[in-house]
């Protein structure tokens, strides 16, 4: 997935684990994350970045939906909670919706 986003102008960087994210100091614009990682999964990374104070659009994957996941995900401001396997031009334009409106609720 990385791939089809560097080929339609985005800048990407991956992370090998959620902790790697969290340590990271750096700008991200968006976060997608699998709701199954090794070690932290995406919903816990989802509250840490909340009790944080990081604020960026969060969308969350999985191959394994459950109400319960969606519904916590939601409850922690997700953007959005795709099922795999993902539609590239779906993510795309969820990413494309969730930087707008971050951008239009900038100051």
């Amino acid at each position: 997935m990385d791939n089809f986003l560097r080929s339609v102008g985005m800048q990407v960087r991956t992370f090998s684990s959620a902790e790697e994210f969290i340590a990271y100091d750096g700008e991200a614009d968006c976060l997608i994350t699998d709701l199954n990682l090794t070690g932290m999964d995406g919903l816990s990374l989802q509250m840490v970045l909340l009790q944080q104070g990081r604020s960026h659009p969060v969308i969350v994957m999985t191959a394994f939906a459950t109400p319960a996941a969606r519904s916590r995900s939601a409850a922690q401001r997700a953007t959005a909670f795709l099922t795999k396997p993902l539609d590239p031009e779906k993510l795309l334009v969820l990413i494309e919706d969730a930087l707008k409106t971050e951008r239009d609720r900038a100051p």
